[in-house]
């Protein structure tokens, strides 16, 4: 299938666009072709959609809890919702991270329920990530007392937002057809989780405001012509 959109290229973009993309480079290693969808067509929206998802799915970057933790929510919720091109990305941060491909493998069904290469912490966010991604979390009350013996009510914050996060962003690429980028080309999200601080994504949204009213002006101008 073809990706149903298109998105802005690196040579093409400008604007908050092109902010958008520097950051998503800088702070994920790399843009994806969702990044660029959303981008070339609601440049805005696009900027905070790429602050919040660097935010909750990297090191260093306002999170506190465990990053390979937060990642095997992200895996799992790609997973159960059948989404492709999510379980590729984030299956190669998994990997970058230190993620067999027997673990993932074992992600893919209930055998990470007593599967030894993962603890209880590991096993007890998979498992929710899932039931958040079935909205059965909400009913679940021996996972959820679970999840209250092993993660403080910050971890568990994190963790959840990382499954709901990535099931709008299953259901984005899923409803856009989005193409997948090479594997190769993904593996670039490991140079990014390493160096990055609060002030870098603090940075990154800083760049908006002048580029916003750059743009702005230059429109009033034109109109006025």
């Amino acid at each position: 299938m073809m990706q149903r959109l298109q998105g802005v290229s690196d040579q093409e973009a400008t604007g908050a666009a092109k902010a958008t993309i520097d950051g998503s480079n800088q702070l994920l290693g790399r843009t994806s072709n969702l990044v660029r969808i959303l981008s070339q067509h609601s440049p805005y929206l696009a900027r905070w959609f790429l602050g919040l998802v660097a935010a909750v799915r990297q090191p260093d970057l306002g999170a506190v809890s465990d990053m390979r933790l937060r990642n095997l929510a992200t895996i799992k919720t790609s997973m159960a919702n059948e989404c492709s091109y999510c379980t590729a990305h984030t299956s190669i941060l998994g990997q970058t991270l230190g993620l067999s491909d027997a673990e993932l493998a074992a992600m893919q069904g209930d055998a990470y329920r007593t599967d030894p290469l993962f603890n209880e912490k590991e096993k007890a966010v998979i498992a929710w990530s899932e039931a958040v991604t079935r909205n059965t979390a909400k009913s679940d009350k021996a996972l959820w007392d679970e999840m209250r013996r092993l993660f403080t009510d910050a971890e568990i914050v994190e963790i959840t937002l990382a499954s709901a996060m990535f099931n709008m962003i299953n259901r984005l690429n899923d409803t856009f057809w989005t193409e997948l980028e090479s594997p190769e080309y993904n593996r670039r999200q490991g140079n990014a989780i390493r160096g990055l601080t609060v002030a870098d994504i603090e940075a990154y949204a800083c760049r908006f405001a002048p580029t916003g009213e750059a743009e702005r002006e230059g429109a009033r101008t034109v109109a006025a012509e």
